[in-house]
C-alpha cells in the first residue's frame, strides 16, 4: 500500500509541478516582487536586473521586505522574481541562465554541488530552524509521540533529499531505529494539512504558516522534536548565485548581499513580516502573531553550514565529507 501511495503522490506531485511550471512560464513577464523581467540592464534606470527564483514559503519574506522598503533600489539593482515549487526545481533555471539567483534548502544545494549538477555559491543566508519552527506534525489519534512510532508510517518530507528528510532520518538513527523503516512521501509543505486531514499520511514535517493551518483545520499537533541535539539551530535555506553570474556581475551580487542583509534584519519585526505575507501568497497576515518562526541570519556562517554537510555524510546523503567554505561567497565588508 505504501508503494502504491508513494507512486500516486509522485504522479500527483508531477502534475502539480507541471501546472506550476506552466503558470510560471505564462507569468514570466510578471515577477512576484517586481514587474516584467528578463534583461540584465534596466534601461533608463541604469540599474542591473537580478533575476531571482524563490519558493513561496516564509523564508522568502525578507526578499519581499527588501523590495518594498527599497533596499534593492538603494543598492542600485532591480530584482525580478519567479516562483518555483522547490529550490531543487529552480536549479535547471539557474543553470540555463533563466535566473541568476535562487533560494534553495542547503541539503539539496550541497547534494547538487557534490554531484556536479550546479556551479554556484551561497551568497546570502535565508532561514534557520528552531525546535518549534520546523516540526513533525500528526493528529493525536495516530499515537505518534516518539521516534519509534514512525516505524512503518507514511511521513511527508516536502521533496526527496531535502532538509526535512535529513531531520527525520537523523532522529530515527540517533534513537537506534532504522531510518528506512519510514515511508517518505514528497508532499509540498502547503499540502500537508490536507494530507493529514485525509489520513493519506500519518505525519509530516512542516513549517509556518502550514503548522498553524494544520492545527486549526485538522487538529494536528507537533510531536517529538526533530530540531534538537545534533540538529539544533540547523540552517535550512539560503540564496545561491551561479558562478557565471558572480564572475560577470560581482557588483550586483555584492549589492544583493547588502540589500538582503537589511531585509533579513527587517523580518525579525513580526509586524513587518506579516505585512508582506499576503503578497507572497503564503498566509493571512492577521494570523502571523500565532506563527512559530525560525531566525533570519544576516550573514552566512560557515561553521553552522558545515554541520549540515557533516550530517549529510553521516546519514549517507553524500558519499564523503566536504568543506562548505568553498561553496560560500563572503559578503562585502560592512554588509
Amino acid at each position: 500500500m505504501a508503494d502504491r501511495l508513494s507512486s500516486s503522490f509522485s504522479r500527483r506531485d508531477g502534475v502539480r509541478l507541471a501546472a506550476l511550471a506552466a503558470a510560471t512560464a505564462f507569468a514570466s513577464g510578471c515577477g512576484l516582487l517586481n514587474g516584467p523581467g528578463g534583461q540584465q540592464d534596466s534601461g533608463s534606470t541604469g540599474r542591473t536586473t537580478v533575476k531571482v527564483g524563490i519558493v513561496p514559503v516564509i523564508d522568502a519574506a525578507p526578499a519581499k521586505l527588501a523590495q518594498e522598503r527599497g533596499y534593492f533600489a538603494e543598492e542600485g539593482i532591480d530584482v525580478q522574481v519567479r516562483t518555483y515549487a522547490s529550490g531543487a526545481q529552480a536549479l535547471p533555471a539557474l543553470n540555463s541562465g533563466e535566473i541568476d539567483v535562487t533560494t534553495i534548502n542547503y541539503v539539496s544545494f550541497i547534494q547538487a554541488v557534490v554531484n556536479k549538477a550546479v556551479s554556484a555559491k551561497v551568497i546570502a543566508d535565508s532561514y534557520q530552524a528552531t525546535p518549534d519552527s520546523l516540526v513533525l506534525l500528526a493528529k493525536p489519534e495516530t499515537g505518534i509521540r516518539e521516534p519509534r512510532d514512525l516505524m512503518h508510517k507514511r511521513v511527508s518530507i516536502h521533496h526527496s533529499g531535502n532538509i526535512a528528510e535529513l531531520l527525520v532520518r537523523a532522529v530515527m538513527q540517533d534513537n537506534g531505529l532504522d531510518p528506512n523503516s519510514v515511508t517518505y512521501l514528497p508532499i509540498p509543505y502547503a499540502d500537508i494539512p490536507a494530507a493529514l486531514g485525509n489520513n493519506l499520511i500519518e505525519a509530516g514535517v512542516d513549517q509556518e504558516p502550514y503548522i498553524t493551518q494544520a492545527e486549526e483545520q485538522v487538529g494536528a499537533v507537533p510531536t517529538f522534536k526533530i530540531v534538537t541535539g545534533a540538529t539544533a539551530d540547523i540552517p535550512i535555506s539560503g540564496y545561491i548565485a551561479s558562478d557565471k553570474f558572480i564572475q560577470t556581475h560581482s557588483a550586483a551580487v555584492a549589492a544583493f548581499q547588502r540589500a538582503m542583509s537589511k531585509g533579513q534584519k527587517a523580518a525579525t519585526d513580526i509586524t513587518a513580516l506579516a505585512s508582506v505575507l499576503p503578497a507572497l501568497g503564503v498566509a493571512d497576515s492577521q494570523k502571523a502573531s500565532l506563527f512559530k518562526l525560525g531566525t533570519f541570519p544576516t550573514s552566512v556562517d560557515a561553521t553552522r553550514l558545515q554541520r549540515v554537510a557533516t550530517l549529510m555524510q553521516a546519514y549517507h546523503f553524500i558519499p564523503q565529507q566536504v568543506d562548505v567554505r568553498a561553496m560560500i561567497l563572503p559578503g562585502p565588508s560592512g554588509s
